[in-house]
Protein backbone atom coordinates (compact mmCIF):
# COMPACT_ATOMS: atom_id res chain seq x y z
CA UNK A 1 0.00 0.00 0.00
CA UNK A 2 1.78 3.63 -1.12
CA UNK A 3 2.09 6.56 1.55
CA UNK A 4 -0.07 9.08 1.65
CA UNK A 5 1.30 12.36 2.54
CA UNK A 6 -0.21 15.94 1.70
CA UNK A 7 1.24 19.10 0.49
CA UNK A 8 -1.10 21.60 1.80
CA UNK A 9 -0.21 25.28 0.82
CA UNK A 10 3.52 25.27 0.60
CA UNK A 11 3.82 22.63 3.34
CA UNK A 12 4.03 18.86 3.17
CA UNK A 13 3.02 16.85 5.80
CA UNK A 14 5.24 13.77 5.85
CA UNK A 15 2.70 11.14 7.85
CA UNK A 16 5.02 8.35 8.02
CA UNK A 17 7.58 10.03 9.97
CA UNK A 18 5.29 12.57 11.67
CA UNK A 19 6.64 15.74 10.22
CA UNK A 20 5.74 19.15 8.75
CA UNK A 21 8.20 21.15 6.39
CA UNK A 22 8.07 24.42 4.75
CA UNK A 23 11.11 26.52 3.09
CA UNK A 24 13.76 24.24 5.13
CA UNK A 25 12.33 23.45 8.43
CA UNK A 26 10.97 20.58 9.70
CA UNK A 27 8.83 20.13 12.88
CA UNK A 28 8.53 17.05 14.38
CA UNK A 29 4.48 16.28 15.72
CA UNK A 30 2.74 14.04 18.16
CA UNK A 31 1.48 10.97 16.09
CA UNK A 32 -2.22 11.98 17.50
CA UNK A 33 -1.38 15.87 16.15
CA UNK A 34 -0.33 14.33 12.82
CA UNK A 35 -3.39 12.22 12.46
CA UNK A 36 -5.70 15.23 13.12
CA UNK A 37 -3.91 17.34 10.70
CA UNK A 38 -4.24 14.41 7.81
CA UNK A 39 -7.95 13.56 8.68
CA UNK A 40 -8.68 17.33 8.28
CA UNK A 41 -6.58 17.50 5.31
CA UNK A 42 -8.30 14.45 3.57
CA UNK A 43 -11.39 16.76 4.07
CA UNK A 44 -10.59 20.00 3.59
CA UNK A 45 -13.04 22.38 3.58
CA UNK A 46 -15.49 20.36 5.63
CA UNK A 47 -16.37 20.93 9.44
CA UNK A 48 -16.20 18.63 11.71
CA UNK A 49 -17.88 18.69 15.62
CA UNK A 50 -15.74 17.47 18.34
CA UNK A 51 -17.65 14.20 19.12
CA UNK A 52 -17.23 13.77 15.21
CA UNK A 53 -13.05 14.33 15.14
CA UNK A 54 -13.40 12.10 18.54
CA UNK A 55 -14.83 9.20 16.09
CA UNK A 56 -12.56 9.54 13.38
CA UNK A 57 -9.49 10.40 14.70
CA UNK A 58 -9.50 8.58 18.10
CA UNK A 59 -11.31 5.95 16.84
CA UNK A 60 -13.96 6.72 19.16
CA UNK A 61 -11.68 6.06 22.35
CA UNK A 62 -13.39 7.57 25.39
CA UNK A 63 -11.93 11.24 25.65
CA UNK A 64 -13.20 14.59 26.51
CA UNK A 65 -14.30 17.61 24.47
CA UNK A 66 -11.15 19.07 26.38
CA UNK A 67 -8.89 16.84 24.66
CA UNK A 68 -9.75 17.76 21.06
CA UNK A 69 -9.88 21.72 22.12
CA UNK A 70 -6.14 20.83 23.65
CA UNK A 71 -5.29 19.07 20.43
CA UNK A 72 -6.37 21.89 18.16
CA UNK A 73 -4.57 24.73 20.15
CA UNK A 74 -1.51 22.43 20.17
CA UNK A 75 -1.86 22.27 16.51
CA UNK A 76 -2.33 25.59 15.80
CA UNK A 77 0.32 26.87 18.00
CA UNK A 78 2.95 24.46 15.71
CA UNK A 79 1.29 25.69 12.45
CA UNK A 80 1.68 29.98 14.07
CA UNK A 81 5.21 28.95 13.86
CA UNK A 82 5.28 28.49 9.88
CA UNK A 83 3.08 31.35 9.76
CA UNK A 84 -0.13 29.20 8.80
CA UNK A 85 -1.81 29.34 12.04
CA UNK A 86 -5.04 30.81 9.68
CA UNK A 87 -5.40 26.83 8.13
CA UNK A 88 -7.84 26.39 10.94
CA UNK A 89 -10.92 27.65 11.09
CA UNK A 90 -13.24 27.67 14.17
CA UNK A 91 -16.84 27.41 12.98
CA UNK A 92 -18.56 28.78 16.28
CA UNK A 93 -20.95 26.28 17.79
CA UNK A 94 -20.33 23.76 15.01
CA UNK A 95 -16.55 22.72 15.31
CA UNK A 96 -13.41 23.42 13.08
CA UNK A 97 -12.36 23.00 8.95
CA UNK A 98 -8.85 23.08 7.36
CA UNK A 99 -9.02 25.93 4.82
CA UNK A 100 -6.21 25.31 3.14
CA UNK A 101 -4.77 24.51 -0.69
CA UNK A 102 -4.41 20.38 -0.34
CA UNK A 103 -2.82 18.16 -2.61
CA UNK A 104 -2.76 14.22 -1.77
CA UNK A 105 0.66 13.08 -2.13
CA UNK A 106 1.22 9.23 -2.95
CA UNK A 107 4.82 7.87 -2.41
CA UNK A 108 5.69 4.24 -3.14
CA UNK A 109 7.16 2.86 0.00
CA UNK A 110 9.68 0.25 -1.87
CA UNK A 111 10.96 2.95 -4.15
CA UNK A 112 9.94 6.50 -2.82
CA UNK A 113 8.91 7.81 -6.09
CA UNK A 114 5.56 9.52 -6.36
CA UNK A 115 2.86 7.27 -7.84
CA UNK A 116 -0.18 10.05 -8.54
CA UNK A 117 -1.42 13.45 -6.91
CA UNK A 118 -5.22 13.77 -5.73
CA UNK A 119 -5.05 17.03 -7.59
CA UNK A 120 -3.31 16.70 -10.54
CA UNK A 121 -4.16 17.51 -14.27
CA UNK A 122 -6.07 15.19 -16.26
CA UNK A 123 -3.37 12.28 -17.66
CA UNK A 124 -2.11 12.12 -20.88
CA UNK A 125 -2.26 9.19 -23.12
CA UNK A 126 -0.20 8.28 -26.26
CA UNK A 127 -3.37 6.19 -27.75
CA UNK A 128 -4.15 8.30 -30.58
CA UNK A 129 -7.13 6.00 -31.47
CA UNK A 130 -9.52 8.23 -29.45
CA UNK A 131 -8.85 11.61 -30.27
CA UNK A 132 -10.67 12.47 -33.66
CA UNK A 133 -9.63 15.01 -36.31
CA UNK A 134 -6.27 16.19 -35.13
CA UNK A 135 -6.20 20.02 -33.93
CA UNK A 136 -5.34 22.20 -36.69
CA UNK A 137 -1.34 23.61 -36.74
CA UNK A 138 -0.99 26.92 -35.82
CA UNK A 139 0.04 29.86 -38.08
CA UNK A 140 3.55 29.63 -37.70
CA UNK A 141 3.24 25.86 -38.11
CA UNK A 142 1.39 26.14 -41.04
CA UNK A 143 3.59 28.47 -42.57
CA UNK A 144 6.78 26.73 -42.56
CA UNK A 145 5.25 22.72 -43.08
CA UNK A 146 5.44 23.07 -46.79
CA UNK A 147 7.82 20.54 -48.26
CA UNK A 148 11.46 21.33 -50.03
CA UNK A 149 10.05 19.64 -53.13
CA UNK A 150 7.09 21.05 -53.70
CA UNK A 151 8.05 24.31 -55.06
CA UNK A 152 5.34 26.34 -56.16
CA UNK A 153 4.74 28.98 -58.77
CA UNK A 154 5.79 32.62 -58.93
CA UNK A 155 2.87 34.06 -58.46
CA UNK A 156 1.59 31.43 -55.90
CA UNK A 157 5.17 32.40 -54.18
CA UNK A 158 3.77 35.91 -53.98
CA UNK A 159 0.84 34.67 -52.25
CA UNK A 160 2.66 32.26 -50.08
CA UNK A 161 4.72 35.22 -48.91
CA UNK A 162 2.37 37.85 -48.34
CA UNK A 163 0.41 35.13 -46.44
CA UNK A 164 3.52 34.27 -44.11
CA UNK A 165 4.31 38.06 -43.72
CA UNK A 166 0.13 38.22 -42.37
CA UNK A 167 0.81 35.56 -39.59
CA UNK A 168 4.21 36.64 -38.63
CA UNK A 169 2.50 40.02 -37.84
CA UNK A 170 -0.30 38.26 -36.29
CA UNK A 171 2.18 36.28 -33.91
CA UNK A 172 3.92 39.11 -32.90
CA UNK A 173 1.04 41.17 -32.21
CA UNK A 174 -0.19 38.17 -29.83
CA UNK A 175 3.00 37.98 -28.67
CA UNK A 176 3.19 41.38 -27.85
CA UNK A 177 -0.53 41.85 -26.21
CA UNK A 178 0.67 38.76 -24.07
CA UNK A 179 3.84 40.09 -22.84
CA UNK A 180 1.87 43.45 -21.82
CA UNK A 181 -0.47 41.38 -20.10
CA UNK A 182 2.24 39.93 -18.33
CA UNK A 183 4.45 42.75 -17.27
CA UNK A 184 0.80 44.54 -16.09
CA UNK A 185 -0.44 41.53 -14.13
CA UNK A 186 3.16 41.09 -12.62
CA UNK A 187 3.16 45.15 -11.46
CA UNK A 188 -0.68 45.22 -9.89
CA UNK A 189 0.58 41.94 -8.21
CA UNK A 190 3.30 43.60 -6.92
CA UNK A 191 1.62 46.80 -5.81
CA UNK A 192 -1.28 45.02 -4.11
CA UNK A 193 0.87 41.93 -2.66
CA UNK A 194 1.32 42.35 1.18
CA UNK A 195 4.64 43.27 2.71
CA UNK A 196 5.76 39.92 4.43
CA UNK A 197 8.49 41.31 7.10
CA UNK A 198 5.92 44.11 8.05
CA UNK A 199 6.80 44.35 11.80
CA UNK A 200 4.70 45.99 14.37
CA UNK A 201 6.81 48.45 16.15
CA UNK A 202 4.82 47.84 19.46
CA UNK A 203 4.85 44.32 20.01
CA UNK A 204 7.50 42.66 21.99
CA UNK A 205 8.11 38.73 21.52
CA UNK A 206 9.79 37.33 24.75
CA UNK A 207 11.75 34.16 24.54
CA UNK A 208 13.27 31.92 27.38
CA UNK A 209 15.67 29.40 27.06
CA UNK A 210 14.89 27.15 29.27
CA UNK A 211 11.83 26.01 31.22
CA UNK A 212 13.68 27.15 34.88
CA UNK A 213 11.00 28.40 36.99
CA UNK A 214 13.13 31.04 37.83
CA UNK A 215 13.29 32.20 34.55
CA UNK A 216 9.76 31.57 33.34
CA UNK A 217 8.56 34.10 36.44
CA UNK A 218 10.87 36.68 35.73
CA UNK A 219 9.47 36.67 32.08
CA UNK A 220 6.10 37.33 33.37
CA UNK A 221 6.72 39.80 36.11
CA UNK A 222 8.56 41.75 32.89
CA UNK A 223 5.16 41.23 30.63
CA UNK A 224 3.22 42.89 33.83
CA UNK A 225 5.79 45.81 34.29
CA UNK A 226 5.22 46.82 30.46
CA UNK A 227 1.89 46.22 30.55
CA UNK A 228 1.79 48.69 33.56
CA UNK A 229 3.97 51.41 32.50
CA UNK A 230 4.46 51.15 28.73
CA UNK A 231 2.58 50.63 25.89
CA UNK A 232 4.03 48.05 24.29
CA UNK A 233 2.08 44.92 24.11
CA UNK A 234 3.75 41.32 24.56
CA UNK A 235 3.77 38.02 24.55
CA UNK A 236 6.02 34.55 25.40
CA UNK A 237 4.30 33.01 22.34
CA UNK A 238 6.35 33.35 19.25
CA UNK A 239 4.67 36.31 17.29
CA UNK A 240 6.73 36.55 13.89
CA UNK A 241 5.23 40.15 13.71
CA UNK A 242 7.35 41.58 16.89
CA UNK A 243 9.02 44.72 16.27
CA UNK A 244 11.51 43.56 19.24
CA UNK A 245 13.06 40.51 20.91
CA UNK A 246 13.68 40.33 24.63
CA UNK A 247 15.81 37.21 24.92
CA UNK A 248 16.24 35.89 28.86
CA UNK A 249 18.49 33.43 29.83
CA UNK A 250 20.50 32.43 33.09
CA UNK A 251 23.98 31.59 32.91
CA UNK A 252 25.26 28.45 35.20
CA UNK A 253 26.78 30.82 37.86
CA UNK A 254 23.20 31.87 38.32
CA UNK A 255 23.52 35.09 35.80
CA UNK A 256 20.82 36.58 34.90
CA UNK A 257 21.34 37.97 30.77
CA UNK A 258 18.68 40.09 28.97
CA UNK A 259 18.83 41.25 25.34
CA UNK A 260 16.26 43.69 23.73
CA UNK A 261 16.94 42.97 20.17
CA UNK A 262 15.11 45.63 17.47
CA UNK A 263 14.10 43.39 14.74
CA UNK A 264 13.18 46.64 12.40
CA UNK A 265 16.87 47.81 12.51
CA UNK A 266 18.20 44.98 13.55
CA UNK A 267 20.44 46.06 16.39
CA UNK A 268 20.33 45.36 20.02
CA UNK A 269 18.59 48.39 21.82
CA UNK A 270 19.25 47.21 25.60
CA UNK A 271 21.75 44.26 27.04
CA UNK A 272 22.09 43.65 30.78
CA UNK A 273 23.38 40.88 33.21
CA UNK A 274 22.87 40.77 37.16
CA UNK A 275 23.89 38.42 39.21
CA UNK A 276 20.27 36.49 41.22
CA UNK A 277 21.61 36.36 44.78
CA UNK A 278 18.65 36.27 47.56
CA UNK A 279 19.68 38.79 49.41
CA UNK A 280 19.76 41.61 47.15
CA UNK A 281 17.31 40.43 44.40
CA UNK A 282 14.43 42.93 44.72
CA UNK A 283 17.35 45.82 44.53
CA UNK A 284 18.64 44.17 41.70
CA UNK A 285 15.47 43.42 39.31
CA UNK A 286 13.93 47.05 40.47
CA UNK A 287 17.02 48.55 38.65
CA UNK A 288 16.57 45.98 35.92
CA UNK A 289 12.76 47.11 35.39
CA UNK A 290 13.87 50.79 35.05
CA UNK A 291 16.47 50.91 32.88
CA UNK A 292 14.18 48.55 30.97
CA UNK A 293 11.23 50.67 30.80
CA UNK A 294 13.60 53.79 30.85
CA UNK A 295 14.60 52.91 27.31
CA UNK A 296 10.86 51.65 25.85
CA UNK A 297 9.97 54.99 26.62
CA UNK A 298 12.86 57.22 26.04
CA UNK A 299 11.98 58.72 29.33
CA UNK A 300 14.42 58.75 32.07
CA UNK A 301 12.08 60.39 34.58
CA UNK A 302 10.11 57.25 34.57
CA UNK A 303 10.14 55.56 37.94
CA UNK A 304 8.86 52.20 38.27
CA UNK A 305 7.65 51.74 41.87
CA UNK A 306 6.94 48.25 43.93
CA UNK A 307 7.94 46.06 40.54
CA UNK A 308 8.81 43.23 41.68
CA UNK A 309 5.63 43.88 44.23
CA UNK A 310 7.01 41.63 46.11
CA UNK A 311 9.83 43.37 48.19
CA UNK A 312 11.42 41.33 50.68
CA UNK A 313 14.18 39.48 48.28
CA UNK A 314 14.38 36.43 50.44
CA UNK A 315 10.50 35.96 49.70
CA UNK A 316 11.24 37.15 46.35
CA UNK A 317 13.58 34.62 45.70
CA UNK A 318 11.51 31.69 46.81
CA UNK A 319 8.27 32.95 44.57
CA UNK A 320 10.04 33.32 41.53
CA UNK A 321 11.15 29.23 42.11
CA UNK A 322 7.40 28.45 42.11
CA UNK A 323 5.87 26.11 39.12
CA UNK A 324 3.67 27.78 36.94
CA UNK A 325 0.17 27.09 37.54
CA UNK A 326 -0.49 25.48 34.25
CA UNK A 327 2.26 23.36 32.25
CA UNK A 328 3.39 23.00 28.54
CA UNK A 329 1.27 20.25 28.36
CA UNK A 330 -1.80 22.49 29.32
CA UNK A 331 -1.97 20.11 32.44
CA UNK A 332 -2.68 21.86 36.24
CA UNK A 333 0.70 21.70 38.09
CA UNK A 334 -0.81 20.02 41.41
CA UNK A 335 2.60 21.32 43.32
CA UNK A 336 1.46 25.23 43.16
CA UNK A 337 -1.08 25.55 45.48
CA UNK A 338 1.33 23.67 48.12
CA UNK A 339 4.41 25.91 47.29
CA UNK A 340 2.71 29.34 47.27
CA UNK A 341 0.64 27.91 50.87
CA UNK A 342 4.03 27.59 52.40
CA UNK A 343 4.74 31.05 51.26
CA UNK A 344 1.86 32.72 52.69
CA UNK A 345 2.59 30.79 56.06
CA UNK A 346 6.00 32.97 56.34
CA UNK A 347 4.63 35.95 54.99
CA UNK A 348 0.22 35.69 55.79
CA UNK A 349 -0.26 39.83 55.79
CA UNK A 350 0.96 39.78 51.64
CA UNK A 351 -1.92 40.18 49.60
CA UNK A 352 -0.06 39.58 46.22
CA UNK A 353 0.61 36.46 47.31
CA UNK A 354 -3.03 35.80 48.62
CA UNK A 355 -4.51 37.05 45.46
CA UNK A 356 -1.74 34.67 43.10
CA UNK A 357 -3.15 31.88 45.30
CA UNK A 358 -7.16 32.72 44.99
CA UNK A 359 -6.73 33.52 41.34
CA UNK A 360 -4.94 30.14 40.87
CA UNK A 361 -7.54 28.08 42.66
CA UNK A 362 -10.37 30.22 40.80
CA UNK A 363 -8.72 28.90 37.00
CA UNK A 364 -8.02 25.39 38.55
CA UNK A 365 -11.39 25.20 39.50
CA UNK A 366 -12.89 26.74 36.29
CA UNK A 367 -10.67 23.52 34.07
CA UNK A 368 -12.66 21.45 36.64
CA UNK A 369 -9.53 19.54 38.35
CA UNK A 370 -11.41 17.72 40.91
CA UNK A 371 -9.34 18.23 43.51
CA UNK A 372 -10.81 21.38 44.47
CA UNK A 373 -13.74 23.10 46.01
CA UNK A 374 -15.90 26.34 45.90
CA UNK A 375 -15.32 26.57 49.61
CA UNK A 376 -11.92 26.51 49.52
CA UNK A 377 -12.16 29.18 47.08
CA UNK A 378 -14.65 31.06 49.51
CA UNK A 379 -12.22 30.42 52.30
CA UNK A 380 -8.90 32.24 50.33
CA UNK A 381 -11.30 34.41 49.43
CA UNK A 382 -12.08 35.34 53.09
CA UNK A 383 -8.13 35.77 54.00
CA UNK A 384 -7.46 38.07 51.07
CA UNK A 385 -10.49 40.47 51.74
CA UNK A 386 -9.57 40.41 55.80
CA UNK A 387 -6.11 41.24 54.58
CA UNK A 388 -7.12 44.12 52.30
CA UNK A 389 -9.68 45.52 54.83
CA UNK A 390 -5.92 46.48 56.74
CA UNK A 391 -4.92 48.35 53.98
CA UNK A 392 -5.26 52.28 54.05
CA UNK A 393 -6.16 52.68 50.18
CA UNK A 394 -7.14 50.45 47.44
CA UNK A 395 -5.30 52.70 44.85
CA UNK A 396 -1.76 51.08 46.68
CA UNK A 397 -3.00 47.87 46.07
CA UNK A 398 -1.44 46.44 42.01
CA UNK A 399 -3.73 45.85 39.38
CA UNK A 400 -3.55 41.90 39.92
CA UNK A 401 -4.54 42.50 43.53
CA UNK A 402 -7.85 44.22 42.46
CA UNK A 403 -8.44 41.98 39.70
CA UNK A 404 -8.88 39.04 42.35
CA UNK A 405 -10.92 41.41 44.34
CA UNK A 406 -13.15 42.10 41.37
CA UNK A 407 -13.29 38.23 40.55
CA UNK A 408 -14.61 37.06 44.00
CA UNK A 409 -17.47 39.83 43.95
CA UNK A 410 -18.10 38.19 40.38
CA UNK A 411 -18.83 35.17 42.28
CA UNK A 412 -20.93 36.75 44.75
CA UNK A 413 -23.19 38.42 42.29
CA UNK A 414 -21.88 42.35 43.14
CA UNK A 415 -21.67 43.60 39.54
CA UNK A 416 -21.26 47.01 40.73
CA UNK A 417 -18.34 46.34 43.66
CA UNK A 418 -16.41 43.87 40.64
CA UNK A 419 -16.60 46.73 38.05
CA UNK A 420 -15.88 48.82 40.50
CA UNK A 421 -12.79 46.69 41.42
CA UNK A 422 -11.97 46.55 37.62
CA UNK A 423 -12.03 50.34 37.48
CA UNK A 424 -9.50 50.74 39.48
CA UNK A 425 -7.48 48.23 38.12
CA UNK A 426 -7.45 50.31 34.74
CA UNK A 427 -6.23 53.62 36.60
CA UNK A 428 -3.46 50.72 38.41
CA UNK A 429 -1.71 50.56 34.54
CA UNK A 430 -1.38 51.87 31.57
CA UNK A 431 -2.62 48.50 29.85
CA UNK A 432 -4.72 45.46 31.23
CA UNK A 433 -4.32 42.06 31.32
CA UNK A 434 -6.29 38.81 29.73
CA UNK A 435 -7.91 38.37 33.79
CA UNK A 436 -9.05 42.02 33.30
CA UNK A 437 -10.70 41.76 29.94
CA UNK A 438 -12.50 38.04 30.86
CA UNK A 439 -14.03 39.62 33.88
CA UNK A 440 -15.00 42.63 32.10
CA UNK A 441 -16.76 40.51 29.39
CA UNK A 442 -18.45 38.34 31.82
CA UNK A 443 -20.30 41.48 33.44
CA UNK A 444 -21.41 42.53 29.87
CA UNK A 445 -22.78 38.88 29.62
CA UNK A 446 -24.49 39.40 32.89
CA UNK A 447 -25.91 42.51 31.32
CA UNK A 448 -27.02 41.36 28.00
CA UNK A 449 -24.41 42.80 25.93
CA UNK A 450 -22.70 40.00 24.38
CA UNK A 451 -21.09 41.43 21.51
CA UNK A 452 -19.10 43.87 23.79
CA UNK A 453 -18.17 40.91 25.76
CA UNK A 454 -17.15 38.80 22.75
CA UNK A 455 -14.94 41.88 21.99
CA UNK A 456 -13.18 41.73 25.46
CA UNK A 457 -13.00 37.81 25.01
CA UNK A 458 -11.30 38.46 21.68
CA UNK A 459 -8.59 40.31 23.34
CA UNK A 460 -7.85 38.21 26.18
CA UNK A 461 -7.16 35.64 23.66
CA UNK A 462 -4.95 38.05 21.62
CA UNK A 463 -2.72 38.75 24.46
CA UNK A 464 -2.58 35.20 26.19
CA UNK A 465 -3.13 32.73 23.29
CA UNK A 466 -3.67 29.58 25.26
CA UNK A 467 -6.10 26.67 25.66
CA UNK A 468 -6.46 28.12 29.66
CA UNK A 469 -7.68 31.50 28.54
CA UNK A 470 -10.07 30.12 25.70
CA UNK A 471 -11.71 27.93 28.89
CA UNK A 472 -11.87 31.02 30.89
CA UNK A 473 -13.76 33.23 28.61
CA UNK A 474 -16.22 30.24 27.95
CA UNK A 475 -16.21 29.12 32.09
CA UNK A 476 -14.76 31.45 34.44
CA UNK A 477 -17.75 31.86 36.92
CA UNK A 478 -20.21 30.67 34.39
CA UNK A 479 -20.82 29.54 31.13
CA UNK A 480 -20.75 31.98 28.68
CA UNK A 481 -22.48 31.19 25.03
Amino acid sequence: MAWRNFKINDCLLITTENSLKKSGKTYILEPRITKLLSFLAQNQGIVFTRDELIDEVWDGAVVSDQVVTQSIFELRKILKKLDEDHWIITIPKRGYKLDADVQQIYIDPNTGFKLEEFHSSNEHTNDNSNLGTAFPAGPMTRAFSKPDNDIPPASVSNKISNLMLNHWLFDVGILSMLVLTLVFASWANNDNAPIKDLKNPRQINIEITSSSNQLYSIAKMIESTLFSYTDYTSSLHPNSEAGKTLSLYISNNNQLHIDLYNNISHRSDFKKSLLLQSDKLYTSLNHLLNELIQTLTHDHQVTVTNAPIITDSTLLYKYLSLPDLIDDEGQVNKSYLTDINKLILNSPTNSYLLAKRYIGYAIILTLDNKETSMPNLMNYARDLVKNISLQNSLLSLPSQTLNALALNQLYQGNIDLSQHYLSLSRQQSKQSSALYYILQGKILDIKNQHQQANENYSIAKYLAPSYETEVLCKNLVFHST
